[in-house]
């Protein structure tokens, strides 16, 4: 009863009624159309769903209670994203995870490929008959272990990869030349000044102006950093990339 009523993807309440005229104007932009990205996440959303504790427990205690979800969510999302991509022409489909933290992932890889690849497997069928170029998964923390992982079920891109939990772009990038890379950017540096902003782009220089690299902070912007340090910031970034 619960599914029927709050989680039925063909209840026409979830869509626009001028939903004709966004798909016009998407179409018509010049920037990337993405769908997808937070709250959708097979493990995020369970995470969000049961708290950390209670959706790791779960694996072991309600393993199908998990599955359920997981399936059931990635059905549901698909269904919706389809009907975008039959009118719109997507670039990007971003799926939600978080599922790392400084030590790496929250579990392991024989969960990670028996509860979320097969769905995973599904979003890459979405992708192929879409011809969606960018499938995108964006988990924080040390991700270094879900790289080749993911990459089993035709994830191409991935991001943040946070300095402070151990991620260095520069060095991933040569490891795992297969994986697009979005972030890697210490944001605390950013709030340093201008030798601290200087320092850590050098940093990452040797990916600038190559491909399978998008610049960008390693999560958001942090409160202290200044509108003065982020400005700065930005255009010794474009400055480098001109180079």
């Amino acid at each position: 009863a619960f599914k029927k009523e709050r989680l039925n993807p063909e209840d026409a309440a979830r869509w626009p009624s001028n939903w004709p005229e966004i798909a016009e104007m998407l179409n018509n932009q010049d920037r990337p159309v993405q769908i997808g990205s937070y709250p959708c996440g097979i493990f995020g959303t369970l995470r969000d769903l049961m708290g950390v504790e209670g959706s790791l427990l779960a694996f072991y205690d309600e393993p199908e209670l998990v599955k359920d979800i997981m399936d059931y969510l990635t059905d549901y999302w698909i269904y919706l994203f389809e009907r975008v991509c039959k009118d719109v022409k997507v670039d990007i489909l971003h799926i939600w995870e978080d599922m790392s933290g400084k030590q790496g992932s929250l579990i392991s890889p024989a969960h990670i490929r028996e509860f979320m690849l097969p769905n995973y497997r599904k979003f890459k069928d979405l992708c192929d008959k879409y011809d969606i170029p960018v499938f995108m998964v964006d988990t924080d923390g040390n991700c270094e272990e879900l790289i080749p992982i993911f990459a089993e079920a035709g994830v191409n891109l991935m991001l943040p990869f946070e300095v402070a939990a151990g991620c260095d772009v520069v060095a991933l990038r040569e490891k795992y030349p297969y994986m697009a890379m979005m972030g890697g950017i210490d944001k605390r540096e950013i709030a340093k000044g201008k030798e601290a902003i200087d320092r850590e782009l050098e940093r990452i220089s040797p990916l600038l102006n190559k491909p399978g690299y998008f610049p960008a902070l390693d999560h958001l912007i942090p409160p202290e950093v200044s509108y003065e340090d982020y400005k700065y910031f930005v255009n010794r970034l474009i400055e480098m990339i001109k180079c």
